[in-house]
């Protein structure tokens, strides 16, 4: 299993009254679990991630390389921070030429459509958000942060994450196939997907119906809260609106 399925049935084991288990055959299109209530029934449940692939894909550069750029032509130590969807390589080969222009006009940090021109263009071509200068010992250097990115924020984010995925023909498929009474869509919403994330783990879901295709009979958005071991739960069905709640479970630090 991977994590988000992991994730998944510790949750559901936790909040609902039954066990889950695992389909290790799914070679004709079964689902990723039966969940069999303590009376009997059998409910189909498919697991599924909601993530920021980009910036997956960008944290992943970081890491492969390192996020320090040594300062050749720049006097000064520089952080800088990229959006999400940022080309390292990109930054890496253009950053010091860029920065030193920057230094030159005599600023010492720029963010997004302010600062000098020079500032901009960098921003605009290396998909920059800002960067500022700051005290290091040693020789120059300039440090890459993790990439981020912002925006408005409230909890249509989170749900519409979650419908996004239920309206995805694979998991349609595989719930719609299953014999059970119950179809569950579960929708890890993982932290590098930042403002469903946020929306899931700082607001309340309306107390309105999902939006359902006909395979699906409950959708759950899951993700990480703010606390240890903490998790965040949306949960809804076609005729059940949605609601929240929080649970603690230790056993997550096998993650």
């Amino acid at each position: 299993m991977d994590y988000a399925e992991t994730a998944a049935q510790l949750i559901l084991e936790a909040v609902l009254p039954g066990k889950m288990k695992y389909q290790c055959e799914q070679s004709h299109g079964e689902c990723d679990f039966e969940f069999r209530y303590d009376n009997g029934s059998i409910a189909a449940v498919e697991v599924t991630s909601s993530q920021d692939r980009t910036y997956v894909e960008t944290v992943a550069a970081l890491r492969k390389r390192g996020n320090v750029v040594p300062a050749v032509k720049c006097k000064q130590s520089w952080m800088v921070f990229p959006n999400s969807d940022a080309n390292i390589n990109k930054i890496r080969a253009k950053i010091d030429g860029c920065l030193f222009e920057v230094e030159q006009m005599g600023a010492s940090e720029f963010k997004w459509l302010r600062g000098p021109q020079c500032a901009l263009d960098l921003c605009f071509d290396l998909k920059i958000n800002s960067g500022s200068v700051f005290s290091t010992e040693g020789a120059p250097q300039i440090f890459i942060s993790g990439p981020g990115g912002g925006g408005a924020v409230g909890a249509n984010l989170a749900i519409e994450a979650g419908e996004k995925e239920a309206s995805k023909d694979d998991n349609r498929k595989k719930l719609g196939a299953s014999g059970a009474a119950e179809h569950h869509l579960v929708v890890y919403i993982d932290v590098s997907n930042g403002l469903p994330w946020v929306a899931l783990t700082d607001f309340q879901p309306p107390t309105t119906l999902p939006k359902l295709p006909a395979e699906i009979t409950f959708l759950w958005l899951v993700g990480h809260g703010r606390e240890t071991d903490e998790f965040v739960i949306w949960h809804a069905g076609v005729k059940e609106p949605w609601c929240s709640r929080r649970v603690v479970i230790p056993t997550t630090k096998t993650a």
